[in-house]
């Protein structure tokens, strides 16, 4: 009697076999469906560029001196799984100010209000910026006239070309964004 309960404990079963392969398949096949579900909800890690890039979104020649320009400003798109032609990434508000021989220095803002981020628009007849959801104003130089922004707009770092073939010179910025409700301009990656 001894002898046929110690040969069952070693021996595997038909049923303790099957349970075996079932437990290997199903675990098998969680990993199989489990890993790709982990990585689309994770996502793709931002990558980080190592310098600012420049990229050119205006004509100088449309930029005035009478009053800001806003620009749209498209890039090439990559999330997680997927890289998408140039679109629209943002807007900004070009401000030229007459200097420096005639061509004027060029100045570029973000369009997006450091208090919640609404969309600011230029009050012409006034000669402000403003933002329509919560009553900010900023002057033509981005600082804070008044309301509950906690700074002035976010000054994107921005450049003139040398002349192109035409004798054209653009203006060329390096896109970013803020985070909003933060003294401090901290970029968003």
């Amino acid at each position: 009697m001894v002898n046929l309960l110690s040969r069952n404990r070693t021996q595997m079963t038909r049923r303790s076999l099957f349970q075996w392969l079932a437990y290997t398949f199903h675990g098998a096949a969680g990993l199989i469906v489990g890993a790709p579900l982990v990585r689309f909800f994770l996502g793709k890690r931002p990558e980080r560029k190592s310098a600012a890039t420049f990229q050119r979104i205006a004509p100088l020649s449309v930029t005035s001196t009478d009053q800001p320009v806003r620009i749209t400003v498209s890039a090439d798109r990559t999330d997680a799984f997927t890289h998408y032609p140039p679109g629209p990434i943002g807007v900004v508000w070009l401000v030229r100010n007459q200097d420096l021989g005639g061509a004027g220095q060029v100045r570029c803002f973000q369009s997006v209000c450091p208090h919640l981020g609404c969309a600011i628009d230029f009050a012409s007849e006034r000669g402000v910026f403003f933002c329509p959801c919560h009553a900010s104003e900023f002057a033509p130089d981005g600082s804070q006239n008044f309301g509950p922004s906690p700074r002035g707009m976010d000054e994107l770092p921005c450049r003139l070309s040398e002349p192109d073939d035409n004798g054209e010179r653009w203006v060329e910025v390096t896109y970013q964004e803020f985070r909003t409700g933060t003294k401090e301009p901290i970029p968003t990656v």
